[in-house]
């Protein structure tokens, strides 16, 4: 994998407010690089890996929606493109995440930033100015993640549009600058040449709505659904897998509405191999509603998952070449 490396900004001092990709204030917002030991790539339809194709999309810059249901690596895929990012461009740690959570409770705080009072050691208050997620994106670069963007509210979207297409700024309306004469206006951002925007969304989801036309238009839409290939790589427990086949069908009928996604196949595989199936399926049905219930549980007994997920053989390395390498990329 090849990227166009590109200059680093000299560092600041520490009471600089101009903060570098590579600035120790900004470690909280990195990702663990270990991630990259626990993730599985795909492969896409051109043969490349999940991780070679989006690195093609970061040198463009080109912002990219992941669209599909929960647990299928959405999240832990950007936490993973940071560590990658990062050392493609020479620095010694990923690129900061600025995750941007969706939900109707996102306030101009989250965006712009806002004033708040710090108290010192000795107990003494201070006004200071917290800076917003998008406000600190746009300054910085780094990975701008927006997570679960078809349940943020139109308000916030439309604030933005201009990061998200070709005028690559940001409009600070919480923060004045002054301006020749005698009057003050918002201040606006031009977006760093290091910024990427990654948005992921779960369809048809309660509480979700469907993106307004001209937001979704500035990104390149990728389905990001199961992969079994993934999943057998993952859940060794070959009866797992089939189980959570049979309930994902019932899903797409309409029999139930939770979806079971990777992560539970592989609590549930876990739990198997440590409790024994009666345990691990009543774990497993905890997670549905009282209603959904009734369902899975038909579909538990009429197939004999009980004892197929016991019986049946692992399948680890299934669908895979002889002599694959363990390598998550």
């Amino acid at each position: 994998m090849t990227a166009t490396k590109r200059p680093l900004v000299k560092q600041p001092d520490e009471q600089s407010a101009v903060l570098t990709l590579d600035d120790p204030r900004l470690d909280a917002f990195r990702p663990d690089p270990k991630v990259v030991e626990q993730y599985v790539s795909r492969t896409m339809k051109n043969g490349q890996t999940d991780i070679e194709y989006l690195i093609k999309v970061w040198e463009r810059r080109e912002n990219v929606l992941l669209v599909g249901d929960t647990q299928g690596g959405k999240t832990m895929l950007v936490q993973v493109m940071a560590v990658v990012i990062g050392m493609q461009m020479g620095l010694n740690k990923p690129l900061p995440v600025f995750t941007l959570s969706a939900s109707n409770g996102i306030t101009d705080f989250d965006l712009f930033g806002q004033p708040t009072v710090w108290v010192d050691e000795s107990g003494a208050e201070r006004v200071v100015r917290l800076p917003g997620l998008a406000d600190m994106a746009a300054r910085i670069g780094g990975i701008f993640y927006l997570d679960e963007v078809n349940m943020m509210p139109e308000r916030v979207t439309s604030s933005l549009h201009p990061m998200c297409d070709w005028r690559r700024a940001f409009t600070n309306r919480s923060k004045a600058v002054q301006v020749p004469g005698d009057g003050f206006m918002p201040e606006v951002v031009p977006c760093s040449d290091n910024l990427w925007i990654v948005a992921t969304m779960n369809p048809n989801y309660r509480g979700a709505g469907a993106l307004n036309e001209a937001f979704a238009n500035r990104f390149r839409h990728l389905e990001w659904e199961y992969d079994a290939k993934v999943e057998r790589r993952l859940v060794p427990n070959e009866g797992c897998r089939l189980l959570g086949q049979a309930l994902r069908n019932a899903r797409a009928q309409g029999h139930i509405r939770t979806p079971v996604g990777t992560s539970a196949l592989m609590r549930l595989a876990q739990d198997v191999a440590e409790d024994g199936a009666d345990m691990a399926l009543y774990s497993l049905l905890s997670m549905f509603t009282p209603t959904e219930k009734e369902h899975v549980n038909e579909v538990i007994e009429s197939q004999s998952f009980r004892s197929m997920i016991v019986s049946m053989p692992t399948g680890v390395g299934e669908g895979w070449p002889d002599g694959d390498d363990e390598s998550p990329f």
